[in-house]
């Protein structure tokens, strides 16, 4: 079997936005290098002061420098029955993938990480960093932070590590399919394994145990997976991968309370690699006001609006409620901003008309819901809740059987997980009074 050991040095941590300035390739066989290569390439741009300092690479030693497109046929044939080998190789790989990619090159050799092959030879370790392996295994490296050197200080960690790999482990490192190639090299494969195929909340943790990413799934261990499988050239990917630990995980027996939960968990951890919550569904908002003349009115605003009295994920649906209420109350539509004549039609007196509106405010209030949201999973005697007290939503919760727990919502405050009352999941809640996707409501009367 023939492996192609690279290094490469580049100009930032992501390939999405920076380029390959060094490669070398070491190419062995049959336990010793057969062909060495090695190239500078020009990034056409300065390269900054911390990767100069880093490398000792400057401008001057570039501008002469071939382009990738230049050397490309020649790595290629390099890599032509070979297997990608690399210290962390997704890293490099993702940096070969794009430049073979700009020119229109499929690049997709198999790939081995001498991380995961010490990790199996050498376990334990406090580190398995290159630097840290070379002196714990006494390897000189002539030339650290630039490729021939630390491609060459790779190669004989990988002859030392090689004979203390059983076969099997080897072939499963060497696996498309295999888990350790894809997962970051602090996750320990076991950690993996142990993630559900259900639904539920992951969370991506630092080394201190604290989230960097935190996100819901239908399959947790499917959607985990995705992450570190898919596209690795972006910074947010990079920075996952160095940064991610261990993953850690709840289920949940619903997308809804999975999502419900992970606005919770985002909110009290704020994790670096979240956005900010910035996909929310969209709300219309009955609010109320005081006209200039002095009329009590009713309006609808898109939006989010402290105070509201009723909350709608549909305009129409919003409108459909106003137009309900006003001919419930006898309230004229026009001062409600449903129809509009008001300069030259004759209102009804304020007075009276604020009467009946006060009259209005307090019904509203009084009708605000509190319910269950509830749903059975058959044949399972489980049924999971939401509880809504005055349309806030306190909290979500499991059950044996519904009826046993719903005498008084003391009762339910008592056993639900509390969440804090957002726009997202008041909104998550709205989307699913309207439609229920299997939900069912039960009304409390308290």
């Amino acid at each position: 079997m023939r492996f192609a050991i690279t290094d490469i040095e580049t100009t930032g941590s992501y390939a999405s936005e920076n380029s390959i300035i060094e490669i070398a390739i070491c190419l062995v066989e049959n336990g010793e290098i057969i062909e060495e290569f090695q190239t500078f390439l020009n990034p056409h741009k300065k390269l900054s002061s911390f990767i100069t300092g880093l490398t000792g690479i400057n401008d001057a030693m570039l501008r002469n420098a071939p382009d990738f497109e230049d050397v490309s046929d020649e790595i290629q044939e390099l890599f032509k029955d070979a297997v990608f080998v690399a210290h962390n190789v997704n890293f490099d790989y993702s940096f070969f993938k794009a430049e073979f990619a700009a020119l229109g090159v499929d690049f997709q050799p198999p790939r081995l990480c001498t991380v995961k092959l010490a990790r199996k030879a050498f376990p334990g370790k406090i580190s398995y960093g290159l630097g840290s392996m070379c002196k714990d295994l006494n390897i000189y490296n002539s030339a650290p932070h630039r490729a021939m050197g630390d491609a060459r200080a790779t190669v004989e960690l990988f002859f030392k590590a090689l004979p203390l790999v059983t076969e099997d482990d080897f072939k499963k490192l060497l696996g498309k399919k295999n888990v350790e190639n894809f997962l970051p090299n602090h996750i320990e494969k076991n950690n993996y394994d142990l993630l559900p195929e259900a639904t539920g909340v992951y969370y991506f943790l630092d080394k201190k145990n604290q989230p960097v990413y935190i996100g819901k799934a239908k399959n947790i261990k499917k959607r985990v997976k995705s992450h570190f499988s898919g596209n690795l050239e972006s910074a947010k990917a990079q920075g996952f991968i160095k940064e991610i630990y261990a993953i850690d995980f709840k289920t949940t027996h619903d997308e809804l309370i999975a999502l419900l939960l992970e606005d919770a968990e985002i909110r009290k951890h704020w994790p670096k690699y979240n956005k900010a919550q910035k996909n929310r569904i969209q709300r219309y908002d009955i609010i109320h006001y005081t006209d200039q003349r002095g009329y009590l009115r009713l309006a609808l605003n898109k939006g989010s609006n402290a105070g509201s009295l009723k909350s709608f994920t549909s305009s129409f649906i919003a409108k459909s409620w106003l137009i309900d209420t006003a001919e419930r109350f006898q309230i004229d539509l026009r001062l409600w901003g449903i129809h509009s004549g008001l300069e030259t039609d004759e209102l009804p007196n304020v007075d009276s008309y604020n009467e009946r509106m006060k009259e209005v405010l307090q019904t509203i209030e009084k009708e605000r819901a509190t319910f269950l949201l509830h749903k059975e999973y058959s044949p399972s005697p489980i049924t999971s809740f939401i509880l809504v007290e005055k349309d806030i939503v306190k909290g979500f919760g499991t059950i044996d059987t519904l009826e046993e727990s719903i005498s008084s919502i003391d009762q339910l405050l008592s056993i639900i997980t509390p969440i804090p009352s957002t726009e997202v999941n008041q909104s998550l809640i709205l989307s699913y009074l309207e439609q229920p996707r299997g939900w069912k409501i039960k009304k409390i009367v308290n």
